[in-house]
């Protein structure tokens, strides 16, 4: 009797792994969103400011993968810790794609491409050098972690491969500073789509780290708090430090759930 009982069990976990569930989503998100900035550059004054926060994506999940691509946008105004006279409008639009392993039922690790990421700020006042930019895209090692109906994300930047516009400060390449090559009539400084002076960046050099948690209260519902934070320096001694928090509520505007055999 106990051999036919241990033998049934047996069977049962089998046909559990072989009816593995998937699952697949799109999903749209709003909420707010707190930036703060510095750019010791040109100051070490530190700007904050609140906005909002966008985003659209795809997701599918099963016990052996995670893998998924989203739209995010985050706006703000900005105002200096010193004064309210200038303010700053600050866009960040990310596009960014994922695919984690299942090492786990509930824990997944594997690397996320933000294949686009450009950080832009207008700064009121400032004619000609106003606007900021920052483009390129990162290389993270990402992790995802469920407990009941939280989930908890954690992203460590592993490389990236950017530019900084010259705007208001003078931000160019450490190399280009060092061997004069630096004239602000070049155009390629300035010019998103030019490669020429992207530099690759690693830790510890680049510092980035994301966090989130999300607790799902509804099938179709889930809220979520977000941190992204960013140091690096182009020019030595002179670090750009940025962060964002955000709280965002998310919807499934497609949502379902498939039990497949040998998934």
């Amino acid at each position: 009797m106990k051999k036919n009982y241990f033998i049934l069990v047996i069977i049962i976990t089998s046909m559990s792994k072989l009816c593995a569930q998937k699952t697949k989503y799109f999903f749209a998100g709003v909420g707010g969103s707190l930036t703060t900035f510095q750019d010791t550059k040109y100051s070490d004054v530190r700007y904050n400011g609140l906005g909002r926060i966008i985003e659209l994506g795809y997701q599918r999940e099963t016990l052996k993968s995670l893998y998924g691509i989203n739209l995010e946008l985050v706006q703000s105004k900005e105002k200096p810790s010193t004064h309210n006279a200038t303010i700053v409008k600050t866009t960040n639009a990310k596009l960014q794609a994922k695919y984690l392993y299942g090492i786990k039922e509930n824990f997944f690790v594997g690397l996320t491409w933000d294949a686009l990421n450009v950080y832009k700020k207008r700064f009121k006042g400032l004619d000609n050098g106003n606007i900021y930019i920052i483009n390129g895209g990162s290389v993270w090692l990402s992790s995802i972690y469920d407990y009941k109906k939280i989930r908890i994300g954690l992203d460590i930047g592993l490389a990236s491969y950017f530019t900084e516009g010259t705007g208001f400060s003078y931000s160019a390449p450490q190399d280009l500073l060092e061997e004069g090559e630096f004239n602000y009539q070049n155009e390629a400084l300035n010019n998103l789509m030019s490669s020429r002076y992207h530099k690759l960046q690693t830790i510890p050099k680049h510092l980035e780290i994301r966090t989130s948690i999300r607790y799902q209260f509804l099938k179709r519902f889930s809220i979520a708090y977000k941190w992204h934070f960013r140091k690096f320096s182009e020019v030595k001694n002179y670090p750009v430090t940025y962060g964002i928090h955000s709280i965002s509520l998310r919807y499934n505007l497609y949502y379902r759930v498939k039990t497949k055999k040998g998934e």
